[in-house]
């Protein structure tokens, strides 16, 4: 488990030095960013909303998993979503304790409700045991009952889960800490594994806009560009094969 401190009652990963959240407009920039930046909306409704219609998404690192509960509640809001799997990994886990204060910064969305946060809770005790599974799943039902929404998050490393993943994604979310705290996250082998995991119209999108992350995007056969950020951020950057 990873240790955190706050500040203005932000929770700041010590390891990393970065924020996993910002405490004013965090769904706003989350879905800019990420659901937003990928045109996931756009995507789900050209997708062929049948029972064995799929869409799936992969998201470098999970953290409180704002990402996952942003596109879960936009998902319920469509008509005839397509299934949707969600793929995260996350080699710190956060303690539950710290994962329950998203309810108070966010109350404008459902976030971890009791039997999320135990079914969460059970897979890191079995993890920190060594007694059971390092990945945790988690299904929705669609309101409409035709579809689900599947939640897969790996605690492990990046290198190693990528290696494990087998469907093709349709876009990610590359949303590791900051590059200059966390590089490992961002190298050129990364990329290589997740342009491997992707297929022609897969897409991205980061809050980054660092130049050393757009080359390994693109040396890898990345479309980028850079667009407006969010906030006070200048600029992002989102693409695809």
């Amino acid at each position: 488990m990873t240790e955190v401190f706050f500040e203005n009652e932000v929770p700041i990963s010590e390891r990393f030095g970065d924020v996993y959240f910002s405490k004013q407009g965090g769904t706003e920039e989350s879905a800019y960013v990420f659901f937003e930046g990928n045109r996931i909306q756009k995507k789900w409704k050209e997708t062929n909303s049948t029972d064995n219609s799929s869409f799936t998404i992969g998201e470098l690192g999970f953290g409180t998993g704002l990402n996952y509960f942003i596109s879960l509640e936009n998902w319920k809001k469509e008509t005839c979503p397509p299934n949707v799997s969600f793929y995260s990994l996350e080699k710190f886990p956060l303690e539950s304790s710290t994962l329950k204060i998203m309810k108070n910064h966010f109350p404008e969305i459902p976030t971890w409700e009791i039997d999320l946060l135990d079914s969460y809770e059970k897979v890191l005790k079995n993890d920190k045991d060594t007694s059971g599974s390092n990945i945790w799943t988690w299904s929705v039902s669609h309101p409409s009952h035709k579809t689900r929404f599947d939640l897969h998050v790996y605690f492990s490393d990046v290198l190693a889960t990528l290696g494990d993943w087998k469907e093709t994604i349709d876009a990610w979310y590359l949303d590791g800490f900051s590059p200059a705290k966390n590089p490992e996250m961002w190298t050129a082998e990364v990329f290589q594994k997740i342009r491997n995991l992707s297929r022609e119209g897969t897409s991205f999108a980061t809050f980054t806009a660092a130049g050393f992350v757009r080359r390994n995007l693109e040396s890898v056969g990345f479309q980028v560009k850079k667009q407006t950020g969010f906030g006070r951020k200048r600029e992002m950057l989102v693409g695809g094969i």
